[in-house]
């Protein structure tokens, strides 16, 4: 499924939840989840020639594979958070959107700190033997 489909199946659930907000505001949301939830499901096939690529950059460069595929945790964390977020912005729960993308930055702080901390050492390291 490509780009305009995606963007028409977002622009029909749009449309469909501005009629159904009228009648009753519930059936709008489940409108914009369920869009939602098939645009992931598309997204997630997306990822697989992402997860595909990754692995051939482990094949050809001396980089451990623990950086890359905590990347890609990051990058899953990321959308993962922004679409819940969305869905309670749209839902009116602001508050708990917040609380969702803050839980994501920690989350995905939490994951990259390990790399830095290698990063940090290399550089010590760097600098001690260089003296």
């Amino acid at each position: 499924m490509g780009v305009i489909s995606v963007g028409l199946i977002g622009l029909l659930a749009v449309l469909v939840a501005v009629q159904l907000k009228a009648f009753r505001n519930e059936y709008a949301i489940y409108a914009a989840l369920a869009a939602g939830v098939i645009i992931a499901f598309y997204t997630a096939g997306r990822l697989e020639a992402v997860v595909d690529t990754v692995g051939q950059f482990i094949d050809a460069l001396p980089v451990d594979a623990v950086y890359l595929t905590t990347l890609l945790k990051m990058i899953g964390i990321t959308y993962t958070v922004q679409l819940c977020a969305g869905l309670c912005k749209d839902a009116g729960y602001s508050s708990i959107a917040s609380q969702i993308e803050t839980f994501g930055k920690l989350t995905v702080l939490a994951l990259g700190l390990p790399a830095v901390l290698s990063l940090l050492d290399t550089v010590r390291t760097f600098l001690y033997e260089g003296l």
